[in-house]
């Protein structure tokens, strides 16, 4: 196995371990041990930090993947002081930011104090945050860049997610009051930037010493305009992200955004089964345009949309059928946040049968598209946002997303099918939503079961046994049937192994 499907495998692993970790700390443990305000607070104090860190890092991420190889010697087996220079700009990033940080500061408390008052008195920590983040934004990319890509997934993913659980559970115990948990949280996040840093020395490759002749005219013109627009794209997708809940604070208070935070959660979990795929078809597609090979392209394209669409639904459809029994998992008084599971599900779902939409324009020479159509995005979510959230509160910012994401993808469809002539959806998208539908109706006449649990699982199991009954002769299915095939054959002949 290769360096890079090596770093890979590992990669997809403890990102899907990351995952379950964080559904046990979001999901189950945090509505129960937290108040809606507190995790309201603490999502907001991470949200703005990590939009200061974007800037910060003032696009030197993509320019770390760019041009680290241009800075190799081999002679001396180093990268002539490139961590350095990273460094250096990320340095004057985050002072860049400081002082927004303070300029804003006297009126984001101000207008917190009444409705947010532990958003207010902790407004603070956004600082040493946003110093740790933009460390080890850059730290990450300058060790990704250098083929060890796996130990800052597992840094983030793994070490941090299992820290922020530990606090929880700390709280359980009673060992934690919120005051004491709040600075262990912000000690987690910022704990992978030393451990990154510990890394780099280890593996002698914490070499900050600048090569200043490496430096010619033509070089610093590219790298700018290179950073330029990974500046744009840096914070046009953290922006995206995140202003959500920055901005339903604006409006509303940090109970809201608590109810949000963990209700948006279950909306994510439709994107799950994208994880292995955004590990491998931009590797692909990458290559594919190289090479000129537009049938590739295409083809990984097509499948993408098909494949991810098929799973995603199946996922979201698990969600609706499940709908009321996830309000017996976390506390009852989420409900207010029932829509948002059912938004941001279609919202994600939207996401996975845009397939590959990204790959194909990044990797092309439309590439700069990539950020006009960010920006687009960042300008709708914050309209959207503006103009629903007043009205329809929570639910607003949920649907503002998804408005959101529905437009940013139709027009990336839209352009991807202008230049390439690719157009993956027919018919038998229709079809299969349609049948869903009827899946739907199926299970939701089925009688209850007293306890939520078994209900769970029964219900799961028949939406499955059903969605696979009735969509296994369509076209759109091959792929996935030929997986399923190749699943059973595995595990028939595991057993056939151990047991014969």
């Amino acid at each position: 196995m290769g360096v890079i499907k090596r770093q890979a495998f590992q990669s997809s692993v403890i990102l899907y371990t990351g995952t379950v970790i964080g559904f046990v700390t979001t999901g189950l443990l945090a509505p129960h041990l937290l108040t809606k305000s507190e995790i309201g607070a603490r999502r907001l104090v991470l949200s703005y930090s990590g939009i200061f860190a974007g800037i910060s890092v003032l696009g030197f991420g993509i320019v770390t993947i760019r041009f680290v190889p241009r800075f190799y010697d081999k002679i001396k087996n180093s990268y002539n002081g490139f961590l350095g220079l990273s460094l250096l700009v990320g340095t004057i990033g985050f002072f860049i930011s400081l002082a927004l940080i303070l300029l804003i500061r006297p009126e984001i408390i101000r207008n917190n104090l009444g409705k947010s008052p532990q958003f207010a008195h902790y407004f603070f920590l956004i600082i040493p945050l946003t110093f740790f983040q933009v460390y080890y934004n850059l730290f990450d990319a300058y060790n990704n860049a250098l083929y060890r890509s796996s130990f800052g997934v597992f840094l983030r993913d793994f070490v941090q997610r299992m820290l922020i659980l530990v606090g929880l559970i700390l709280i359980l115990l009673n060992i934690f009051e919120f005051d004491q948990y709040i600075y262990y949280y912000v000690t987690a996040i910022c704990l992978p930037t030393i451990l990154i840093w510990i890394h780099l020395l280890s593996h002698k490759s914490f070499d900050i010493r600048i090569n200043v002749g490496m430096l010619d005219k033509t070089l610093i013109v590219s790298m700018i305009s290179v950073a330029f627009f990974g500046l744009l794209n840096s914070f046009g997708s953290i922006a995206a992200i995140q202003i959500d809940a920055i901005m339903l604070n604006m409006f509303l208070d940090t109970s809201a955004v608590g109810v949000y935070v963990v209700t948006f959660y279950f909306g994510t979990l439709v994107l799950i089964p994208a994880k292995a795929l955004n590990k491998i078809a931009p590797t692909l597609i990458s290559k594919a345009f190289k090479e000129n090979d537009l049938e590739t392209v295409k083809d990984i394209y097509y499948r993408s949309t098909a494949n991810l669409f098929v799973i995603g639904l199946l996922v979201y459809l698990g969600l609706l059928v499940n709908l009321e029994n996830i309000f017996n998992i976390i506390p009852k008084s989420y409900e207010e946040g029932k829509l948002v599971i059912v938004f941001i599900g279609i919202a994600n779902l939207i996401k996975m049968a845009a397939g590959s939409n990204d790959s194909v324009i990044t990797y092309s020479k439309y590439y700069k598209m990539t950020t006009a159509f960010l920006l687009v995005f960042l300008v709708l979510i914050v309209l959207f946002n503006y103009l629903l959230i007043p009205v329809l509160g929570m639910t607003g910012a949920a649907l503002a997303t998804m408005l959101a994401i529905l437009a940013h993808n139709l027009i990336k469809t839209t352009f991807i099918r202008l230049k390439f002539g690719f157009y993956p959806y027919g018919f038998q998208f229709v079809i299969v939503m349609i049948l869903s539908g009827l899946i739907y109706l199926i299970v939701s006449y089925l009688p209850d079961i007293d306890n939520f649990i078994i209900e769970i699982l029964v219900d799961s199991i028949i939406t499955s046994i059903l969605y696979y009954l009735f969509m296994r002769k369509l076209p759109i299915f091959t792929d996935i049937n030929q997986m399923a095939l190749k699943g059973y054959q595995k595990a028939v002949d595991f057993f056939r192994t151990k047991f014969k």
